[in-house]
């Protein structure tokens, strides 16, 4: 296949999904498939579809596709009869294992305030404010503002404050980010890299996406923030439950 039209032929491939009501493909600069964007139904197992997707872009096209391109986000309901977002719960990425989940979902969450967004000399600017059991954090990004710069800078400026309320237990980490339009609407997905001691060796890849009502950047900063969300208060719990001994075996 010619390396020109490759994204476009990509993704309406994969829009013949019948679970695939969003898909955003970017290329190399060799025109070959970098990272893969889906936004599915309700339903069927994104891991189970990451291997279709795998094999149908093989099959059809002759592309060769590493699986860990793919990052595939699910609605938590079907996108008819009113707004609708992927809930974290609802999100897994098929290169990566899930995390052990708490057995008491009782954790506090991350709220997510709001955002500003101011462009210079090419740059975009993104401040985010969060707030954690009544304490409020500022986190900022830069990026460049032509291409995904500002769904980039929104969930990166989100991802750095989130980082910053673990205390040194965990890092969040931008892996890719892209804007999906679908039933007339348009979608920010994020995916997202966490390390922890308290999650093993490799890294959790989380997706989240997020209908943009208003701007790009608070809509990226609100998927970046579910896809981790749940992963946060457990992640500091843990932090402080392992520092205990070692505080006071120092005294």
């Amino acid at each position: 296949m010619e390396q020109r039209g490759t994204k476009e032929a990509a993704e309406s491939v994969l829009r013949e999904l019948p679970s695939v009501v969003g898909a955003f493909v970017r290329e190399d600069v060799y025109g070959q498939p970098r990272e893969i964007h889906l936004l599915i139904a309700p339903g069927p197992s994104p891991r189970a579809l990451a291997q279709d997707v795998r094999g149908l872009l093989e099959e059809r096209l002759g592309l060769p596709i590493d699986q860990r391109i793919i990052s595939i986000a699910q609605l938590a309901e079907a996108p008819v009869g009113g707004p609708t977002t992927a809930e974290p719960e609802a999100e897994e990425e098929r290169r990566v294992r899930e995390p052990a989940k708490p057995e008491h979902d009782d954790m506090p969450r991350v709220r997510f305030i709001g955002a500003e967004s101011e462009v210079a000399e090419g740059r975009v600017t993104v401040r985010a404010r969060l707030e954690w059991e009544k304490v409020s954090r500022d986190a900022h990004a830069i990026e460049l503002e032509a291409g995904t710069g500002r769904v980039r800078a929104g969930a990166s400026a989100v991802l750095r404050g989130v980082t910053d309320l673990v205390r040194g237990h965990g890092r969040f980490e931008l892996d890719s980010a892209a804007t999906v339009r679908t039933m007339n609407r348009e979608y920010a997905l994020v995916a997202t890299l966490v390390t922890s001691p308290f999650l093993g060796r490799r890294p959790v890849q989380l997706v989240g996406a997020q209908e943009i009502e208003h701007d790009v950047e608070t809509a990226a900063a609100l998927a970046a923030l579910k896809s981790v969300n749940r992963l946060v208060g457990w992640i500091r719990r843990l932090g402080e439950v392992y520092a205990e001994p070692t505080s006071r075996g120092s005294n």
